[in-house]
This record gives C-alpha cells, sequence and structure tokens, in this order.
C-alpha cells in the first residue's frame, strides 16, 4: 500500500490504478460477523439488501421467492450473541407481493417511511413501510433488473 502512495504521490501512477487496489484489498478482507445472525424468513435466495441510512436500524432484504423482509438491526437482548429479527415481511400471502424475484430493494432517500422495490415481474413498487401497502406502482414493459433514486431531490409543492 505504501508503495502505491508513493508512486501516486510522485505522479507514477494513476488515481484509478490506487482506487481499484484500495477496493481489492478491502473486497478481499471482508469475513462475516460471528457475533450476529439474521432470521431465516425467505424460502431461497436472498437478492438485494439495504440498509435504512438515518439510524442504521433497518434493514430491507428482497428474495428470488418475491419476498420482502423488515429486519430490526438492533441488539435489543444486550447478549454478544444475537439474531437480528424480522419484523414485517411482504410475504406469498400479501395481496401486492411481487409475482417473480425481487431484484432491487431500497430506501427512499428523503423519507424512511417509504421503500421502493423491483422485480423481474416488470415493476416497480413504492411502498409505504408503517402499512406495508403500495403508494404507487409502475409497469416497466422492459423488465427491471435494478433501480437507483438517490439522485431524485424532494418536490416543493407548488414549484416546477
Amino acid at each position: 500500500m505504501l508503495g502505491f502512495l508513493s508512486a501516486r504521490q510522485a505522479g507514477l501512477e494513476d488515481p484509478l490504478c490506487l482506487r481499484r487496489a484500495e477496493s481489492t484489498r478491502r473486497v478481499l478482507g471482508l469475513e462475516l460477523n460471528k457475533d450476529r445472525d439474521v432470521e431465516r424468513i425467505h424460502g431461497s435466495g436472498v437478492n438485494t439488501l439495504d440498509i435504512e441510512p438515518v439510524e442504521g436500524r433497518y434493514m430491507l432484504s428482497g428474495g428470488s421467492d418475491g419476498v420482502i423482509v423488515l429486519y430490526d438491526l438492533e441488539n435489543s437482548s444486550r447478549q454478544p450473541c444475537y439474531t437480528c429479527k424480522a419484523v414485517c415481511s411482504i410475504g406469498r400471502d400479501h395481496r401486492d407481493v411481487h409475482k417473480y424475484s425481487v431484484e432491487t430493494v431500497q430506501w427512499y432517500p428523503h423519507d424512511t417511511g417509504m421503500f421502493t422495490s423491483s422485480s423481474f415481474d416488470k415493476t416497480l413498487k413504492v411502498w409505504d413501510t408503517n402499512t406495508l401497502q403500495v403508494r404507487s406502482h409502475s409497469v416497466i414493459h422492459a423488465g427491471v433488473q435494478w433501480h437507483n433514486h438517490g439522485s431524485l431531490q424532494p418536490q416543493t409543492p407548488g414549484l416546477k
């Protein structure tokens, strides 16, 4: 690492090279937390996760079974080893469940009372976190593999 920094400082290395090397080092250093587990709700693979950005307390997961689960990451037991519990889920029996695999779940950037999900069923849904009801539903004819609303700006009523 020091060699990369020295070469970069001397102008011998491209900044992108250092960035890639550091990203690779960090990825290779990842490991699972041995003290924390997550309650298993999905019947098959998990495709997407998103932790709410305000408190970092709640996590959404979307699975290949079409199910969306909301977890509480807080250690309320105060035990060193604990399992994060599912607060609620949008399961197969929910009327608005995705028909196919959920590819992306994401907290709404300006209001954690909402989140979005997209699926191979060609839909993008905006959910009310408190009621687990769909607030908005869009059909995307080409299908949805990923969505991002991080660049959306809140709208001020009366302004265009």
